[in-house]
């Protein structure tokens, strides 16, 4: 069998450690038949997952990492907070934020539509991220990378997969896939159990240079610390999601200097329903769970209040 190593590497990080990628023309059949009888993860979910992507436009070098950062459950399954940013000297830096699930049976990830990216007016529903378990050459409707972004087009897209491969990655023989997102110029290759570990749009290819999967650590991670300039310039209160909701939803809000916060939740009546924060916090940016579970199904108003000002926004419980 012939074989060849790749080693992923970039001349911009000195004598950090690697990820080792060896490509194989081919594996056993033996091997292929006991390894297609579990179910592949090529979008792995696990709190505390982390990549580190190392990229430069030989104008701002920088670091690209995603987090896996809590989970939740969500219309009765069970999703996963999953934020990017970008640490590094482009000044720009920017977070996008998704929740995401794999189905173990037909193999497909979806992302929830909490920010209504497909303007349908439901921000319940869910969409098809990624569909790999597909043939060589399928195409396929994808929502990867849909964020209510201007450096992103949030419509449906098409993913084209041109081709597979077997990789062993730190002693782990995988299965990998070589994708295209027509709209976006972007290529990606992603393996089960690690999932992207380069892509390229137009530009130097990103490579992956250290993760973190499932609790074991691959490479080296440069930095996890998300950037500590996103104090927020005004007071939001943001809409919760999902909307409507069963049991339980979250209501995000960001506040820019500290103070006394207060955040109730009333019944069509005007009657207050729960006290769901009365304390002083510090700038910046909360989350909150509100769960009616032992509440009757309708329209609810939650208000976010501080000593400048007072927001208001309806949600509906559906049971």
């Amino acid at each position: 069998m012939k074989k060849w190593i790749i080693i992923l590497f970039c001349v911009y990080i000195n004598a950090q450690a690697q990820i080792l990628i060896e490509y194989l023309n081919d594996v056993p059949e033996k091997f292929k038949k006991e390894y297609f009888k579990k179910p592949r993860e090529y979008n792995p979910l696990h709190v505390g997952d982390i990549w580190q992507y190392y990229f430069s436009d030989y104008t701002y070098p920088f670091y690209s990492t995603t987090k896996v950062v809590k989970d939740s459950i969500i219309n009765r399954k069970k999703y996963f907070k999953k934020i990017n940013y970008q640490v590094g000297s482009d000044p720009q830096s920017l977070n996008q934020i998704s929740w995401e699930r794999n189905d173990t049976v037909s193999g497909v990830s979806f992302m929830l539509d909490f920010q209504d990216v497909d303007e349908d007016g439901d921000s319940l529903d869910e969409l098809p991220l990624d569909s790999l378990e597909l043939p060589r050459w399928s195409r396929y409707t994808t929502y990867k990378y849909s964020f209510n972004d201007p450096f992103f087009w949030s419509g449906p897209k098409t993913t084209f997969i041109y081709d597979s491969t077997w990789v062993v990655i730190d002693g782990d023989t995988v299965i990998s896939r070589i994708t295209e997102i027509t709209e976006l110029f972007w290529s990606e290759e992603i393996a089960d159990k690690f999932g992207i570990f380069n892509n390229a749009s137009e530009s130097p290819i990103r490579w992956l240079t250290g993760a973190i999967i499932d609790g074991k650590q691959y490479g080296t991670i440069v930095d996890i610390e998300e950037p500590k300039n996103n104090i927020p310039t005004e007071i939001q209160l943001g809409n919760n999601y999902p909307n409507p909701f069963n049991p339980v939803t979250t209501i995000d809000y960001k506040i820019p200097v500290s103070g006394i916060v207060t955040l109730k939740v009333y019944d069509t009546l005007g009657r207050e329903v729960v006290n769901l924060v009365n304390k002083e916090q510090k700038a910046g940016n909360y989350s909150v769970r509100f769960n009616a579970a032992n509440l009757a199904s309708g329209v609810y108003y939650y208000t976010l209040i501080t000593d400048s000002k007072r927001i208001t926004k309806s949600m509906i419980s559906l049971k």
